[in-house]
């Protein structure tokens, strides 16, 4: 069996020194050294790991630069040759890089598992040999084609997500988990197990990335065009600053947001008077609360069941690529890539 293993750094490609955390470029071959030792002991190190590093970097410091180089170094490889790729990354934002790979990749016939760890390599706590070690299983037994990524949390099993269903952890916790808890598999005893009612049958590869060259990016390149609005007692607004092209506006976890927070009407008369549209995460999950009226009333877009984050990258490659508004809105509401869940 032959894996590609591309490295971008994070807390599983890290070393911990003088009480902090930075990137080592010697982690890949200790990561695989490890994996080749426990393998050894279940028989089945068999396996031949090519490495590529793209960047490696922090993973709270991506930016589109970041995505567009791993998206270089995967469309240059030779996926014919290879049984399954493992991308490893932080935990910090691996929600969004999944998500970005699962929209560029789903069409891929072979299965692409990004791995994490919690704490670097050689802390006993950690979790990042467990997660490559699953995530070369899955691979292995040849249980789905697409984008995942394999998590154990804290005394849980092996699980296998989706990419573009995971949520931000919470805060000071280390534990990863999809969007209503619709992981896509778990392993029990080395075998693995599809959760019950999934569908495994791969979407198609649903949109590209342009190709506009690594050095025609402006240096700390920013999200282009989406302005992210999250809401908090006492909420003031802001308007959206030149250049933004859609905003992405979280709400509580009831779906709500506060309906007469000052500077609401202006910020929403603004949106439509600039052609900006104001799509709503987090709601259409529950009971309407009559604050939840404002949405229609400003004409906001209220998504569907699905991963925000997931809802970011899907609207920054709307951005990326050049859609009208009318384009925008149908695709965000499109179910692609397995990331839109069904009540």
């Amino acid at each position: 069996m032959k894996i590609l293993l591309v490295f971008t750094g994070g807390t599983i490609g890290s070393t911990e020194s003088g009480g902090f955390v930075s990137p080592d470029n010697e982690k890949p071959y200790k990561l695989v050294n490890m994996y080749k030792e426990r393998a050894r002991k279940h028989k089945d190190a068999d396996v031949i790991f090519d490495i590529l590093t793209p960047y490696q970097t922090l993973s709270e410091n991506i930016n589109c630069n970041n995505f567009r180089l791993l998206a270089d170094c995967l469309g240059n490889a030779n996926k014919d040759v290879y049984d399954g790729i493992i991308i490893t990354h932080g935990t910090d934002t691996i929600q969004y890089t999944a998500a970005f790979a699962g929209y560029i990749m789903e069409g891929y016939n072979i299965p692409v598992v990004f791995v994490s760890a919690n704490y670097v390599l050689e802390d006993t706590r950690s979790n990042g040999i467990n997660n490559f070690y699953y995530a070369v299983e899955f691979i292995r037994q040849k249980k789905g084609t697409g984008v995942f990524v394999s998590y154990c949390n804290s005394g849980g099993v092996p699980q296998i997500h989706y990419a573009t269903r995971l949520l931000m952890h919470q805060s000071y916790s280390d534990s990863l988990y999809s969007i209503g808890g619709l992981y896509y598999g778990y392993f029990n005893n080395g075998s693995f197990i599809y959760r019950d009612g999934e569908s495994h049958a791969p979407d198609a590869k649903v949109m590209e990335v342009p190709g506009i060259g690594i050095s025609n990016v402006p240096a700390g390149s920013d999200m282009s065009g989406i302005m992210v609005v999250h809401p908090y007692p006492g909420m003031y607004y802001t308007m959206p600053g030149d250049g933004i092209r859609a905003v992405l506006h979280y709400t509580y976890h009831s779906g709500t947001i506060c309906s007469n927070a000052c500077g609401l009407k202006q910020f929403a008369s603004y949106a439509k008077e600039n052609s900006i549209p104001v799509f709503v995460t987090g709601a259409g999950d529950g009971a309407d609360y009559e604050s939840m009226k404002c949405y229609n009333r400003f004409g906001f877009y209220v998504l569907p069941k699905a991963s925000p984050e997931a809802m970011y990258i899907k609207l920054w490659l709307c951005i990326i690529n050049n859609k009208s508004t009318n384009e925008i809105v149908e695709i965000m509401h499109k179910p692609l890539a397995h990331d839109i869940i069904k009540n």
